[in-house]
């Protein structure tokens, strides 16, 4: 068990712009690859369109004083074609593998849900799959369902209600 970073802030991205391309490179990291988009610049120009304040798509990040990007989680209104009849999603919800299990991701999740209860949202979605799916789990998600996509990527979706 690690201890919680003290010296972490979670803001907005819309708050802190010079941190979008440090938030679309951990992004590329993770999931640059198929089938997801492989550029770098695909990855940093998604991470800036979905920096709002306050409307959907929103994004948290994690950093600390000197800049460092630690995490990042965003919510917008879809996230899945298959599941285009729920709203509003989770997404890109990432710890920098480094600093997971510190208690980062579970601060992002927190800012985003109290912020979702503000705007009036009382359930919110993710689709995620592997260890990911616990991660949601510790944080108080259930899982709805699991499916398989077109793309053949396996999929669960967990809600929480707020």
């Amino acid at each position: 068990m690690h201890m919680e970073n003290p010296l972490l802030s979670i803001g907005l991205l819309a708050d802190h712009p010079q941190l979008i391309p440090a938030v679309g490179e951990l992004r590329w990291r993770e999931w640059g690859r198929p089938p997801e988009p492989e550029s770098l610049d695909w990855w940093v120009d998604v991470t800036a369109r979905e920096a709002g304040r306050e409307a959907l798509p929103v994004t948290w990040a994690a950093f600390e004083a000197d800049g460092s990007v630690l995490g990042a989680v965003g919510l917008g209104e879809f996230d899945i074609e298959e599941r285009r009849d729920r709203s509003p999603w989770v997404l890109g919800m990432v710890v920098d593998p480094a600093q997971r299990n510190r208690g980062t991701g579970g601060r992002l999740m927190r800012a985003l849900e109290g912020w979702a209860a503000g705007q009036g949202y009382s359930r919110l979605w993710v689709a995620t799959g592997g260890r990911a799916v616990d991660f949601y789990r510790k944080c108080g998600w259930e899982v709805t369902e699991s499916f398989v996509r077109t793309s053949g990527e396996h999929m669960t979706i967990l809600t929480r209600s707020l």
